[in-house]
């Protein structure tokens, strides 16, 4: 009985007229909320499937032969050509995070590994696992040759940024990391501008690339990563190779996928331009996610209580942010109007 007391209690020095407003606003509000469908802009993936190509050419891989011991030979080939490289310095895995991971593990395994921050969620985590210690520095430290990444053993980069959509021009990297490895994770490099996506040639620089976001294979679990001449690709690779659906999806992908990765790439752009022109500041930059300012408030738990979940920055150890991820036309609409009624009500 205590608590409704205690609930009752709060009105006691109220007027009765008061307490009846506030009560029909609350019930009001409530009652706005009934039926309103949930959007999630949390989640990392690409929010529709993939080309249904994707999906035949998986299908009937899965349906040929099964039995036997996947052939990467046709993947690595197109990847190769794709990219204009020898197909000895084409490395293909279960996706840019275990590249990522065994690539720290075969050139960081001791010593300082700078990290970009705020980046992917898992690479501090990757880089402990390897034998090394990460070192958190923004892109701008980075890029500006700041003497931690100049001595560091290994530089690891996101190109474009999760969560920020932050990257550092082509034209900036080759001296990045001094002596030392560069680890450049991109497995948004599909959302990069026109002209961005091009290698760096530099004797230990490595590119990790992905299907998972640009061509929305996430499910397929395939990655690839470009490595110097010379630096073999083997143990980057699993022990037996990626499945054969992932392989042939891939295979169509990259063959044929270039039109509708320019299409997300656009539609990206479109609906960080949206959000862009709300009532909360969007931090510029490329993909599928957008870092908008919180100005203060509690931006997460406000969209929440509205049915729109979003990932705190608090996850990147940013309170002043929230990731959104960028969907289609409609879910822009709904994020916006869920923004626009947070600052009605301040």
């Amino acid at each position: 009985m205590r608590r409704f007391f205690d609930y009752y209690r709060q009105f006691e020095e109220l007027p009765h007229e008061e307490v009846s407003r506030e009560l029909r606003e609350r019930r009001d509000a409530e009652r706005a909320l009934v039926g309103r469908p949930s959007l999630d802009l949390s989640g990392s993936g690409w929010h529709e499937p993939p080309h249904p190509e994707v999906v035949n050419a998986a299908t009937f891989a899965l349906r040929r032969a099964v039995n036997a011991y996947p052939d990467p030979t046709p993947l690595r080939a197109a990847i190769a050509r794709s990219h204009d490289v020898d197909p000895a310095r084409v490395a293909i895995g279960h996706g840019a995070g275990e590249l990522l991971r065994a690539a720290l593990r075969m050139v960081a395994r001791d010593g300082e590994v700078v990290v970009a921050w705020p980046g992917w969620g898992r690479l501090p985590r990757l880089v402990s696992e390897a034998g090394a210690s990460p070192v958190p520095a923004t892109i701008a430290e980075i890029a500006g040759g700041d003497p931690a990444a100049t001595r560091a053993r290994a530089v690891v980069l996101c190109r474009p940024a999760d969560p920020t959509g932050a990257f550092v021009p082509g034209a900036r990297l080759a001296g990045l990391a001094g002596d030392g490895w560069l680890i450049l994770d991109e497995a948004l490099a599909g959302f990069l501008p026109d002209g961005e996506d091009a290698l760096l040639d530099r004797p230990r620089a490595i590119h990790v690339r992905s299907f998972s976001k640009a061509h929305a294979m996430a499910g397929f679990r395939v990655g690839y990563a470009i490595l110097p001449e010379g630096v073999p690709a083997e143990p980057l690779e699993p022990v037996h190779g990626v499945g054969a659906p992932a392989l042939a999806g891939a295979l169509w992908a990259v063959e044929n996928g270039a039109p509708y990765v320019a299409a997300r790439r656009a539609a990206a752009a479109r609906e960080r331009e949206r959000l862009a022109a709300g009532p909360f500041a969007v931090e510029p930059g490329h993909g599928p996610y957008a870092w908008v300012e919180t100005a203060g408030i509690a931006l997460a738990e406000e969209l929440a209580a509205r049915r729109v979940f979003v990932a705190p920055g608090s996850a990147w150890g940013d309170d002043a942010h929230v990731r959104v991820t960028l969907r289609d036309a409609a879910s822009t609409g709904l994020l916006l109007e869920a923004l626009e009624d947070i600052t009605r009500t301040r």
